[in-house]
């Protein structure tokens, strides 16, 4: 990877502030800026740029930034704390589960089920004195952990919840289910496309997207006509996995909905279709910044003519969620096009965008 950094090396101007006679001292020097850039991120008093900077420093994978990172474990922000997990969870197994042992105490639930979830990788005895907790969510979290090593026999401890009164706890099951995704769990999740609650259907269709079966096919053409845009929305994107559903998705292309419209365009990308590549561009001129900023981010996953126009069309973007989405894409796409955009976003003007750049460049350097 490094020949091609040095070759566009380079093409670095003057007002890029990098310009050196020696290319590894410019990568040093850009290793040295995105490193404090992200340090003094963490430093900010404002809980979103904290956790932002800790999800950037897991992005970056690299190994100098597990200090901050479990610092951020620490923060009294349960955001910053969980991407602080997560983010470890990508640099180093064994300071993730000295993390996730010690966070299993957290005060947050989402972030004590995380660690068991992490704990559960790898250490999966430990996670078994979570049977009889008293939070559902952490029984789930080990039960799912422990049929995904096999132990069928703690699949009804994820099942259970399904009818749970609280509608989280309801919600995490089939999260759950979805993680687990085995031939055996999908049946469960298919029942629910017939569930009352709109979102009940939102959740499991989300949980098996990527997993579906050519049997689903014809109440996923039920759904996809449903009045509720959520799970139309959802509908589509499980329909990504079966080539057979293009000619039913193609006319989504022209939903109402822009969501509805993303998510068909997203489908058919995934199954190799070039129909309604058109819809990227045209929903990040969408009034919703919602949809523009979920365009960004897709399409760093994406294989789509012009992607790099299109990126950079969404970092100037006047919405700050629009601009993150398309600097952390920029990152995913990776590669020589990614390289010199993600150099000028040092500069940027938003602490945020400047702080996913710095982590992505990180990563690109290693």
């Amino acid at each position: 990877m490094m020949h091609w950094i040095m070759g566009l090396l380079f093409l670095l101007t003057p007002a890029v502030g990098f310009a050196d006679s020696r290319p590894d001292a410019v990568v040093k020097k850009i290793r040295a800026t995105s490193l404090a850039v992200l340090q003094k991120a963490y430093q900010s008093e404002r809980a979103f740029l904290r956790a932002a900077a800790a999800r950037a420093a897991g992005e970056s994978q690299d190994r100098e930034l597990i200090p901050l990172l479990n610092k951020a474990t620490e923060d009294v922000y349960p955001t910053a704390r969980l991407f602080a997990l997560q983010g470890l969870q990508k640099v180093s197994r064994s300071e993730v589960l000295l993390a996730a042992r010690r966070m299993t105490e957290d005060t947050d639930i989402w972030v004590r089920s995380a660690a068991i979830e992490i704990l559960a990788e790898d250490a999966v005895d430990e996670v078994r004195r979570f049977l009889k907790s008293y939070d559902v969510p952490m029984r789930m979290a080990a039960s799912s952990g422990l049929v995904k090593h096999g132990e069928k026999k703690y699949l009804a401890e994820v099942l259970d919840p399904l009818t749970h009164p609280i509608p989280d706890r309801r919600y995490q099951a089939i999260g759950h289910l979805g993680k687990i995704g085995t031939e055996e769990v999908l049946p469960h999740l298919a029942k629910l496309f017939d569930h009352a609650e709109p979102e009940m259907v939102f959740y499991s269709l989300k949980a098996v997207e990527g997993k579906t079966t050519a049997d689903m096919l014809p109440k996923l053409r039920e759904l996809i006509k449903r009045d509720n845009a959520s799970v139309r929305y959802a509908a589509a994107l499980a329909m990504g996995n079966l080539k057979e559903a293009e000619p039913d998705l193609i006319p989504l292309c022209a939903d109402k909905d822009g969501m509805v419209k993303l998510s068909a365009a997203v489908a058919l990308n995934r199954m190799g279709s070039n129909s309604c590549q058109i819809v990227f561009e045209e929903l990040l001129t969408h009034p919703d910044y919602g949809v523009r900023s979920t365009t960004a981010r897709v399409m760093g996953e994406l294989r789509i003519p012009d992607r790099v126009r299109l990126l950079k069309m969404a970092l100037d973007d006047n919405h700050s969620r629009v601009r993150t989405a398309a600097v952390r894409a920029v990152g995913m796409m990776g590669g020589p096009e990614a390289f010199p955009i993600l150099v000028d976003l040092l500069q940027d003007s938003l602490e945020v965008v400047r702080a996913y750049a710095a982590g992505n460049l990180i990563h690109l350097l290693q």
